[in-house]
Parts: C-alpha cells; structure tokens; sequence
C-alpha cells in the first residue's frame, strides 16, 4: 500500500536533528499529527517554535531528501517487529518496532524498490517514487514461509548463501521470537532442533552448560562444538573450576563442582539469531577442531531512524526437585536448600532471580548503532550460592561509500560467583549431608553440618570479545570480507578456609588465575557471474587463522598466623603451580556453487589446515566437501497445493587437533635425589595429526497449507578415523606414560526429525507448536594397537561397543534370598542419549500477552549414581536400602534383614563395593 502523506507523520522520539526542522514544519500544514502504527492523535504543537526550527539549516538540507514511513504486520494483520525494510540499491535500511511500525529518512528523491524481510516470513518488495520533502507511507503485509528459501544463511558456507543453494541441514534460531525469554544462551539452545543436546553440569547459579551435536565423535578429545560471535571465535570450553587436576591429582585445594560457560556470558537480549550446523558434512570449511559442529551467534545490529529504546525487566524463583527415594527425597539437604516454592530450609534464603537490560538503536544513514546494558542478580537453592553479573555491548556499521561496510561488535562481562561446595567435596556441605553421622564430622545434626559454610569460593570472571568486519564490494558481483577479533577471558578462583575451619585449624587459601586469548583472521572472497541464462556460478576462496593463547597459574597456602584476610605469601607452607601453552591453526578453502534455473544446486569445496600441534612429520590435512539441493517444489509440474519442499544431500570433512604438547617430547622439570633433574613426561610422536571425521547426510525440508505445517527430516551416517588414542609404551624406553596415535575408528549414525505447527493464526490469537526427535546410535569400530580404557565414573571405551559404554557387574541370581553371585565386566549400555526429543509451544493471546514452555526428553542410555555407591561403600545408612534394612529406625545399623534378595544384598552391603555396579541380567 503506498500513499503520499498531506499530513506528516511523526513518531515521539527524538530524530537526532536529521531532518528535523523539515518534519516539524510540514506538520504546520494540518490541524493534527498522528504517531505511525499507534492511532493515537496529538494537538498541534507552537506554532512559533515549528517556525523557529523549520529556519535552521539541517531543515533546510533536509529539503533534498524524502522519507518512508509505514507498518509491516503478518498476514493476518498481527504487527511484526525486527522486520528489516531497506532501499534494495543502497544502504539505507531500518528495523520495524515492536507494533510493526518504521520511519526511514533521508531517501533520496527518485523511484526506488523497498524490501522488507524477516526470518520464516516471504519477503515483500514495492516500488516506491519519493519527492524532496515529501514522506511516502508503505505498509507492508507479509507471508509467513516456513521453509524460507531465499533466507540468507551464513555458517558452513563461503560468505552467504541462500536456503535453496544449501544442501546439508542447518538450524537458524530467531531468539528475538522466543517467548520464555531465555536467560542464558544455552537455554535458547535446548530443545530448538533436533540433534542439539543442552546439560547442566552443576545446578547451582552461574554453573556451566555442556552442549553435544550429534553426540560424540571423539573418545579423547573435546566433544563441544566452536563458537563464533559476529565471526570472532570464542573460548567454547568450560572456565577451570576443578582444581584437583593440578600438581598429579593434588586433591588439597578441592573445588566447588562449578565449572562456568563462555557462551552463557552473552547476553541473550543482545542476539539476533543463532545459526547452528552440526556435523563434518557442513563444518568442512571451518578445518581442523570442527567436527563437533559450529555455532554462530549473531549479535543486533544499529538501525536507521530514531531511537529505539528497550527495557526489559525480569523476575523468578527456583526450588530443588526431589532426586532420592520416598523415605529421603532430598537425601538429607532438606535444612539446605529449598524444597518448593517459597519453602527453604533454615540454612538457605529464598532464591530470587532478577534480569534488568536496556538497549537502543539508531543511526543515519552513514552510521547506525546499538548498545546495551544487562544487570543479573540471582541467588541459588544452596546456600551462599549467588551470582553477580554486569554486561555491556556497542556494535556499530558505518557505510562510508556505497561500496565499502565496516561493522566493529564489542562485548565485555563482568561476573562474580559465590559457589557452594557441593558434589563429592569430602569437606562440602552436600556430601556430609548426604552421609549423616557417617560424613567427616562423625555427626549428621544439620548445625553441625553448617560448619561447611564457613569455606567461600569466589569465581571473578572479566569477558571480552571485540572485532571488526570490513565487506568491500568494487563491483556489482564481486564482494571481500575481512574480520579480526579478539576474545580475552579472566577468570580468577579464590578458595579460602578461613583459621578455626573444622577440617584446616591453620587455615587455607587457593588462588588460581586462567586467562584465554584467542585471535581470529578471516578473510573470504565471493565472486558471483552467469554462465549461461540458466546457469549461474558463485565462486569462493579465502583464509582463516585463529590463535589461541592460555596462561594459568595458581598457588596454594596454609597455616595462617591470625584471622585476617590471608594472602598466599603469609601462610607457613605455599606451593605454585604454573602452564603455558599457545596453539595456532591455519588454513585457506576454496568453494564453488552451481545453480541452474535457480533450483538445482551444486556444491565443491576444499579446505587444506595446517595446526601447530601436529607432528613435525605429519605436513598438512586436507579436507573435501560436495553437497546438492533441488527445489522440488519450484518445477513447472508442481501444484501449489503441494507445498513447498526441497531435496538435499551432503558429504564433508573436518576434524579434531590434538592437545598443544601431544606430538611433542617432554621432560618434566622437578628434582631427583634433592638435585635439580629433569624426569621423561610425554614421550610424544612427531606423525600425531587430526582425527578427521567424514560425514554423510541426505534430507529433506517442506512446508504445506501456507505455512501452518513444516517438517524437516535428516539422516546422518559419520565415521571419525584417524581417532586419537592412547597406546601403552614399553617402560624400559624411560616413559612410563601411553603414547597419543591416530589409530581408533568411531561410528555415529542417526536420524533428526523436525516438525512446526500453527493450528490458530489471527490478528490477535495464535498457538504454535513445536516437536523435534533425534536418534543416534555410536559404535568403537576399531582401537587399532590401543586397548580398552576407562574415561571415569564405570564408562569404558571398548571395541564393538558405544562410545563411550557403562562398564557394571551383573548379579545372576538378583531375586533369590541367598548371597548374590556376580558376572563381571558386564556392558550394559552408552553413556550419551540414543533419543531425544524436545517440545515448544506458544500461545498469542488479545493485548500483546504472550505464554510460552519449552521441555525436553533423553533416554537409551546409562549414568552411574555416584552419590549412592560413595556412600554404601563407606557404611552409610542410605536411603534406597531403608526397605531392606532389619531396624530402619535404628542409627548407625547396616544389618540386612533375612529375605532380602540377592541384587539388594549386593547394593546395599558395604563389602560388596561400589552399589551403582550392579544390576539384573
């Protein structure tokens, strides 16, 4: 729809000056001024001071330009926000507010094509002629399009590339569409898609996430996938928090089971979309440390117009959900956390979660920016567990010619941690919880407990990534990008006991100071051109360097002599501990894609890595790529009726580096016979390259009945060769330790389906629904010369079994009163999910109300309860034997009463070991 406006309207925000003069002057031309997209109307303001400002200069500059102004809404008439609506020739562009409306200044005179696009929408164009100091209203309706075909998607290709031309599965996240609201990254992440696996690692605030795609392709390296924000790699491991691997297993310092995530220091408000490709078939050309898959964050970005301003406010609560039998369904934790809402025990406040954010964007037509602010302030179910945030964001673009972009996106987070000590802390307050008078304290009162609670464990945490983007486009067809970033962390853990601590009278202190630079050169060249009329061909080739840098140190003191805030330096015994390390990876891709009549794709891509941690002999890996997609649905012989749907398939490689020092020879410096020496540590192997994972996948996407139904289906099939293993070393060559080869061979293979439903789409109601299901099965198909090994808590990495598989003993005779007879070395089953599946729903009701859920399920497989086989083990009266128990009232009496059954006997007497280890055949 397109109207000129005799009476200008006006939105009640400030403009910047741009054009300002022009505005209020043109609104003297009518009795009335009307705010675009709100109805609501206004009294003329003075017309002695719209006469003043209507003489400055910028008014009469504004002369020269015209301007844009109008709604997007959805077909339906629903008003859509975060729509882009730009000029298709030039630069300007704007974002649609929340009630669907925008205002576009300083259009040059002249007819122009205007767009409007948003994600899972059909795009809309209209031609538009604009005068000098006129405003042309625009109002756009647009279709919604499940399968978005001609979406831009950026990861796992060169530059860009539409939807259609790709042909392995991608996953794009609008996290501005979400209503939970999610709080941190990762939750925008669970149960979005099929093959994405979200787990807490600690249930405490500001404890960490561990992500999986696709489950595991490596059984000794890291399974999580790499990270970019606005195309800066970023630290994916989880922050240290586990001090006990330091100095040989020095288990003095212990720690507080917090480990905090990288990618939950961003904030979700800042993020636009998320873009997540989870196998080699897609990674190939992000090389070597990709085969867990890539995640792209894609942070907001400045728009042209006035001032958009955000506020968001954010309030909650939390509770432990019962996780013991019956008889103890907190084990014992009841005077320590919170058991329902608004019910907590006498050593724990209630806990309150609190977001606050703001955010604005603006800009002309040169520079546009946007910057935020976040404050979090939340308290945990266990006590003294807190976590304080504060996080901050500018990004700007600038257009300094029509040819030339410069985007530079900085990020910084400051957080500070309380942690309880929780877990198998021998000195915690969970694990002499759960043991009761047979924990450390030789005492199960809950006050006497409480004396956990003098120990504090502090993690600071300074976050900072910047980087810049420079797209130089000198011809139509021809486009250069070039991004350098940076992405430093800090996180400093301090672990005070203070004097007259129950199990450290002297006091103790451990300080422990991590700090992570990563550095990311990316440069990509794209150069588009038609072959013939039907065929097209777009043409990539680029670079890519990333290094990374990590420094930790730490110190451990004891045996202060008063109370006051202790230093390393003023306890009687100190102890320093000090790594190093730097690694670099580098490699240039080229990529070609085919079109013909702009539904039949073809892919060919190269990529070749070199990574300083190789071995000196081993040169460097080469990893190929092809993939193909047919818009079915675009042939003349389809009927609408049909839908749309399009067919892909795709093959790739990337792989996984080895550990910094891994190929190289080491010698640890120490003493032997009290004389400085050095001892062989790591007899090293100058071969040692990537494991490299190859991937087959073959799918399809489709949309029926105008987008209210769609449905994506994936099958994979992937073999990771070359996988590194340890293999056992002859001692009489001076090197006790294994030797890290490329000798293991794992499989995963699975299928991912996808499917989004919206039964009710109206002006203002609208339900959507949606279901994801993933299958994976793993399998060790070959160890090579390496033997089975355990990689903890009963999981074990065997021949012809998952990877990795629980390791139990089988009671043979589990419901016979009588002892129990055992079958050893027993695989029971994998540790990672055979299936998942994930649930979304939304509900759009009158008002602008919003009610969303999302919830997700895991199963096939197996996990070990190490609380339970600690405890049995150690003669502690645990709650899963009460029923067996001959006094149950009786403390301290572990006597089995006569007609337990034999699998009972076996997990409930001490003597039999850890309880976790046995089950029923």
């Amino acid at each position: 729809m397109l109207r000129k406006l005799r009476k200008l309207p006006v939105r009640c925000s400030v403009f910047g000056g741009i054009g300002l003069a022009r505005l209020l002057r043109k609104a003297t031309s009518g009795p009335r001024l009307r705010a675009v997209g709100t109805g609501t109307r206004t009294r003329t303001i003075g017309v002695a001071i719209l006469a003043m400002l209507a003489l400055s200069p910028s008014g009469i500059a504004a002369q020269e330009y015209g301007s844009l102004v109008g709604r997007v809404t959805s077909a339906e008439g629903a008003p859509l926000g975060e729509v882009q609506v730009y000029i298709s020739a030039s630069n300007l562009g704007t974002l649609t507010r929340q009630n669907g409306s925008f205002v576009l200044l300083q259009v040059p005179p002249g007819t122009h094509e205007v767009r409007a696009e948003r994600i899972g929408y059909a795009v809309a164009t209209q031609e538009v002629t604009v005068t000098a100091g006129e405003a042309v209203e625009v109002d756009f309706r647009l279709a919604s399009e499940a399968l978005g075909l001609d979406e831009i998607v950026v990861t796992g290709a060169a530059g860009a590339a539409r939807r259609r031309e790709v042909g392995n599965s991608i996953t794009q996240i609008d996290v501005s569409t979400m209503s939970e609201r999610p709080t941190r990254v990762a939750d925008a992440l669970q149960a979005s898609a099929p093959g994405i696996e979200v787990s807490g690692v600690s249930g405490q605030v500001g404890g960490g996430t561990r992500i999986r795609l696709r489950g595991n392709s490596s059984v000794t390296q890291s399974n999580t996938p790499i990270i970019y924000v606005d195309g800066v790699r970023i630290t994916s491991d989880s922050y240290p928090g586990d001090p006990r691997s330091w100095a040989g297993g020095d288990r003095r310092p212990r720690s507080s089971g917090v480990t905090p995530s990288p990618i939950n220091f961003i904030n979700p408000n800042d993020i636009e979309r998320i873009e997540v490709i989870k196998g080699s078939a897609a990674t190939t050309l992000y090389g070597t440390e990709a085969s867990a898959g890539v995640i792209q964050i894609f942070t907001k970005r400045g728009s042209q117009g006035a001032p958009v301003w955000n506020m968001e406010v954010q309030q909650g609560t939390m509770w432990m959900r019962k996780f013991g039998p019956a008889e103890e369904p907190f084990i014992r934790m009841d005077p320590f956390t919170c058991t329902g809402l608004f019910e907590c025990g006498q050593y724990v406040d209630v806990p309150h979660t609190q977001n606050y954010s703001g955010s604005v964007r603006a800009g002309g037509e040169g520079l546009q920016y946007f910057v935020s602010a976040q404050h979090t302030d939340e308290s945990g179910v266990l006590p003294r567990n807190t976590n304080q945030a504060w996080s901050f964001r500018s990004n700007f673009t600038a257009t300094p010619t029509q040819d030339l972009q410069i985007q530079w996106n900085s990020g910084y987070t400051n957080s500070h941690i309380v942690a309880t000590q929780e877990g198998g802390n021998a000195e915690g307050v969970t694990l002499n919880a759960f043991r009761a008078e047979r924990n450390y304290f030789g005492d199960g009162d809950p006050a006497v407990i409480a004396q956990t609670l003098d120990w504090r464990i502090d993690h600071f945490i300074d976050r900072f990534t910047t980087g810049g983007t420079v797209s130089h486009s000198p011809l139509a067809n021809l486009t250069n990008r070039l991004t350098v970033g940076l992405d430093f962390s800090h996180a400093e853990t301090r672990n005070v006991r203070p004097v007259g601590f129950f199990f450290w009278p002297g006091g103790a202190l451990w300080r422990e100071v991590y700090e992570d630079r990563s550095l990311t050169f990316d440069y990509v060249g794209t150069f588009r051109f038609d072959i013939t009329d039907a065929l097209t061909s777009n043409f990539s080739w680029g670079g890519q360097a990333i290094g990374r840098e990590t420094n930790q140190t730490a110190a451990w003191s004891q045996d202060f002599p008063g109370t006051a805030d202790p230093t390393i330096s003023s306890g009687a015994i100190t102890q320093a501990y000090e790594s190093l390390q730097k690694v670099w990876n580098a490699g240039f891709f080229f990529q070609e894609i085919l079109g013909f009549n702009d539904k039949y794709f073809l892919t060919l891509g190269l990529r070749v890595d070199g990574n300083s941690a190789f071995g000196s002999g081993f040169g460097l890996q080469v990893y190929p790529k092809a993939s193909g997609s047919w818009v079915v649905s675009d042939e003349d012989w389809w009927q609408p009726a049909w839908g749309q749907v399009k067919l892909r398939t795709a093959y790739g490689q990337s792989g996984r580096a080895p550990g910094a020092f891994d190929a190289v020879r080491t010698w640890q410096g120490g003493g032997f016979l009290n004389q400085p020496a050095f001892t062989p540590r790591n007899v090293g192997n100058p071969d040692l390259g990537p494991e490299v994972t190859g991937e087959f996948e073959v799918g399809f996407d489709g949309a029926w009945l105008d987008g209210r139904v769609s449905a994506d289906f994936t099958y994979y099939h992937q073999t990771t060769t070359n996988a590194l293993l340890e293999v056992a070393q002859t001692p009489s060559l001076g090197f006790l330790g294994s030797q890290l080869q490329n000798v293991g061979k794992i499989r995963n293979t699975g299928m991912e389906v996808a499917t989004n439903l919206s039964p009710v789409s109206g002006v203002s109601w609208g339900w959507d629904l949606g279901l994801n299901v993933t299958t994976n099965r793993s399998e060790v198909l070959d160890l090579g010369s390496a033997t089975s090994f355990s990689v903890g808590n009963q999981s074990f990495v065997v021949e012809g079994q998952p990877a990795p598989v629980k390791r139990v003993r089988v009671v043979t005779n589990p419901d016979e009163i009588a002892a129990p007879e055992f079958e050893s070395n027993v695989f029971l089953g994998p540790t990672t999910p055979t299936l998942m599946w994930g649930v979304t729903t939304s509900l759009r009701m009158p008002f602008g109300i919003t009610l969303g859920a999302r919830g997700d399920f895991r199963g096939g497989y197996y996990w070990a309860d190490g609380a339970s086989a600690g405890a049995v083990s150690r003669s502690v009266r645990w709650p899963i034997c009460y029923p067996y128990y001959a006094s149950p009232e009786g403390v301290g009496s572990l006597a089995l009463r006569d007609d337990t059954p034999a699998i009972w006997r076996a997990r409930c007497t001490p003597s039999t070991g850890n309880s976790d280890m046995y089950t029923v055949p």
